[in-house]
Order: C-alpha cells, then sequence, then structure tokens
C-alpha cells in the first residue's frame, strides 16, 4: 500500500487522467471522421496526386500513414498522441504539479475540442497540433537552456513541427513569428546575471523565423507529387477572397458598380452586378456557387481586373471594404446561428469515385449520432465561443509574462498565437465553419492545463533557465 500512495500524486494523476482521455478519445472515435476534404486529400496522397488546391504538405502525410496502415486510424493516433503528450508534459515545466492541474485536465479533455475534434481528418487539426507542439517544444528548450545538447534536440524538434503548421495553413506562419519572438527573448535573457544580449536575441529571432520558413517551403516542395502542378493553393485562395470582397461590396451598396471590371468585361460585370445581391452571404463564400452564372461571370473575370477592382474597394473605398470584411469576421468569430456554422463533424462522406479505389464506405453509426448528440450539449455555451477562447488566452499571456519564467515566454506566445490568428481572419475570412478558429480554442484549453499545474503567479527573485 505504501508504494501505491506514493504514486498517487498531482503529476501521476493529471498524466493518468491525460492518457485515459486520449484512449477514451481514440476508441469513441477511430478509425476517425472523414468529410470531402479530408477524402480528398487522403485521395492525393494515397494515388501522388493533385487534383486540390489544398496543402499538399498535408495530403502527403496522411499519404505516408495509409501506407503503413490503410486508412486514417494510425494518423489520427499519432496526431492525438502529439497533443496529448504536449500536454502531458507540462509537468515537467514547472517546479511542482498542483492538484487543480487534474480537474482542470478532466474537464478540458471531456470538451468536443479534445473528444471529437482531435479525431477530425482535417488540416485544421494537424495545424493546432503541430504549433502547439511545436511552442511547448520551445518551452522545454527554454528551461534547460544551458544543456546545449538537450536545448537543441527540442529546438530542432520546434522548428519541424513549427514547419509542417506553417505549410498546413495558409496563415499559420503567425505562430512562426510569435514563436521567433519568443525564442528571441529566451535566447536574449538566458545570460541571467550578465543581461540582456540583444544580438544574440536578435539572431536566433530572425534565424528561427527564417528556418522556420526555409524548413516549411522546403517540405512543401518534396511532398509535390511529380510532375504534379505548381502549388496553387495562396492564389487561389486570394482570388476567391477577392471575389468574395467584391461580392459583398456589390450586395451592401448598389452604388458600387465595378466600373474598373466594368471597362475589361462589361457582359460577365453587368452579370455580376445583377446576380451579386441574391447571393452574398456573410456565412460562406460557396453560397455564390449555387448560382452557376455568377460563378462563372467571376472566374471568367481577367485576374488583372479583379486584382485592380479589388485594390480600388480597399483603398478608394475604405469603409465599405471594412464593412463587408466584418460581416465575414463576425460569423467567424460570433456567429449569430452556431448551428449553421459547422460546429462539428462525424462520419465519413464523399464521393464514391474518390472512397471507392481507396477502399472507404459512407458511415454514419449509432456511435456518430451519440458523440454529434454529446457536442450538442455544448453548443451556444462558452465551450463554443472563439471570443471566450481569446479573452483567456489574452488572461493567461498576461499572467504567463509577469511571471516570465524561461518556459512562460514560450507558452505566451502560444496565447497571443492564437488571438493573432484570429485576428488574420478579418483579412482572410470566406466562411464561418468552426474549425477554422480550431487552433485559438485549443490554444486556450492548452494554457488553461499549463496555468493549473502551477497556479503561483507571483514573480520569482530569480529569472534565467534552470541550470
Amino acid at each position: 500500500m505504501t508504494g501505491l500512495r506514493l504514486q498517487i500524486n498531482p503529476r501521476s494523476t493529471l498524466r493518468a487522467v491525460l492518457a485515459i482521455g486520449l484512449l477514451v478519445m481514440l476508441g469513441a472515435n477511430l478509425p476517425g471522421h472523414l468529410s470531402y476534404d479530408s477524402v480528398a486529400q487522403l485521395y492525393e496522397g494515397h494515388f501522388h496526386l493533385r487534383e486540390t488546391w489544398g496543402p499538399a504538405l498535408y495530403a502527403w502525410i496522411l499519404g505516408v500513414f495509409d501506407s503503413v496502415v490503410p486508412g486514417t486510424a494510425l494518423y489520427v493516433t499519432v496526431s492525438g498522441l502529439i497533443l496529448f503528450t504536449s500536454l502531458a508534459s507540462f509537468t515537467d515545466l514547472r517546479p511542482r504539479t498542483s492538484w487543480w492541474a487534474v480537474p482542470v485536465a478532466a474537464l478540458v479533455v471531456l470538451t468536443p475540442q479534445l473528444l471529437i475534434y482531435q479525431a477530425i481528418v482535417w488540416k485544421d487539426i494537424a495545424f493546432a497540433n503541430t504549433a502547439i507542439a511545436g511552442l511547448v517544444c520551445m518551452s522545454h528548450a527554454a528551461r534547460i537552456w544551458p544543456k546545449t545538447g538537450r536545448r537543441w534536440l527540442f529546438l530542432i524538434a520546434a522548428l519541424l513541427l513549427l514547419a509542417v503548421a506553417s505549410q498546413v495553413r495558409q496563415n499559420g506562419i503567425i505562430v512562426a513569428l510569435l514563436g521567433a519572438i519568443a525564442l528571441g527573448w529566451i535566447a536574449g535573457a538566458a545570460q541571467g546575471a550578465q543581461g540582456w544580449r540583444w544580438r544574440k536575441g536578435i539572431a536566433y529571432g530572425v534565424g528561427g523565423f527564417l528556418a522556420v520558413a526555409v524548413v516549411g517551403q522546403a517540405m512543401t516542395v518534396l511532398s509535390v507529387p511529380p510532375h504534379g502542378p505548381p502549388e496553387p493553393g495562396v492564389k487561389t485562395g486570394l482570388r476567391i477572397v477577392q471575389n468574395y470582397d467584391l461580392i459583398g461590396a456589390v450586395a451592401m451598396d448598389p452604388s458600387y458598380r465595378l466600373p474598373i471590371m466594368a471597362a475589361d468585361d462589361p457582359v460577365d460585370t453587368a452579370m455580376i452586378l445583377q446576380r451579386a445581391p441574391l447571393e452574398y452571404s456573410g456565412r460562406r463564400v460557396d453560397f455564390i456557387d449555387r448560382d452557376q452564372a455568377l460563378s462563372d461571370a467571376l472566374w471568367k473575370m481577367p485576374e488583372a481586373a479583379s486584382g485592380r477592382q479589388w485594390f480600388d474597394l480597399i483603398f478608394k473605398h475604405p469603409a465599405l471594404y471594412l464593412k463587408v470584411r466584418w460581416e465575414d469576421f463576425r460569423w467567424l468569430v460570433a456567429p449569430p446561428v452556431i448551428d449553421w456554422c459547422l460546429p462539428v463533424y462525424v462520419g465519413v462522406d464523399a464521393p464514391a469515385e474518390k472512397m471507392g479505389p481507396l477502399k472507404l464506405a459512407h458511415r454514419y453509426v449509432q456511435s456518430d449520432i451519440e458523440l454529434s448528440n454529446y457536442s450538442s450539449w455544448f453548443l451556444d455555451t462558452p465551450v463554443y465561443s472563439h471570443l471566450f477562447y481569446g479573452a483567456i488566452s489574452l488572461i493567461l499571456a498576461g499572467l504567463f509574462l509577469w511571471r516570465r519564467q524561461p518556459a512562460d515566454i514560450a507558452l505566451a506566445a502560444m496565447q497571443l498565437s492564437g488571438v493573432a490568428f484570429m485576428a488574420s481572419f478579418f483579412i482572410i475570412s470566406i466562411a464561418c465553419d468552426y474549425r477554422y478558429l480550431y487552433f485559438t480554442d485549443l490554444a486556450a484549453l492548452s494554457g488553461l492545463v499549463y496555468a493549473a499545474v502551477d497556479p503561483d503567479f507571483r514573480r520569482p527573485r530569480t529569472q534565467g533557465a534552470e541550470r
């Protein structure tokens, strides 16, 4: 009994809760949930093709796991393990583990964000997991900074994880930028009594950011299949945002007549002016595709004319541009009706021509229904509120920066990355789907677990990495 009692402590109990949470998540969801996007990218990875403008690196990752164990069960397991291991490692970042961490972690693993979303095969979940794991690795490097060998192992792991994150989400580079600032701060302050070393801090920060950008781009280049088309993601995404903004501008202000586009292609511009008010919604850009004539007119418009018209909207009609962007953004961060914004996805569904060659079967069974019902308990509560999580992240970032231990700096960067990532969608939002801001919410939930591990936020007398 004595040996058993010795094992019952906050540190081991927290890790047990997270291990059980991982097993429950896998047991309830394997082999995972796949929408059309999931199956399309798995198809590309399996057959080494490029048919969509989704990230080539994510398709390649799915293909690698599929080549070992067909399907997505292995991928979901490893992806979940990355996140849950990162959370469990928080106990190594603080000198003690509080019992508060146990109930907080238990509540966190019971949220749909961990219990269900971790098994959805979307790039948004891959981005969130790798971004969080990368910053957690950086926090471990900060804690043991003087131990050069171990520090560089953690920094290399952080580099690879953040490089993946920067490539599977177009605006994921924001996390790398905040992480680089944190790395520069950590490196510059790591000299303790010798004072801040600005050159070293700047070198680490700039070098770290460039390394993530270069390695990430190299990963993408190497993941594109032979003879595949060049990566169209950013270019295509920008054109979609431009079209959405211009449609919104016409719908919100009938006096805005698209003069630049009209001079280049009057017939298609007339079609856009006529039909835009009927199809625009801040909920999602996809509604435009319901009107084939409108969609054809938009994409037949010369790219240069659309681009000039978009810049005209931004710089000559900024109030209208901001009005359009606000309408799209508010639907994403605080949707009036969250049920319209795909708050969860369960089952497997995609066209037969994609699923057949992969030997996938359509699935929506009783367990999927129960998971969907479970998630519905949390709709219209703070558990599904991006603004709630953004507020939590700002508070946690303030607490971590006040305490300002080396590991705190990287985890403050995680919280600020979540808020900055959410803010970036003011410019690029095209749909209100919950998953787009999954990283923001997961960063806040992860931060709550870290804060609960050692909720003593008094600033210590001595600063610097552990020696």
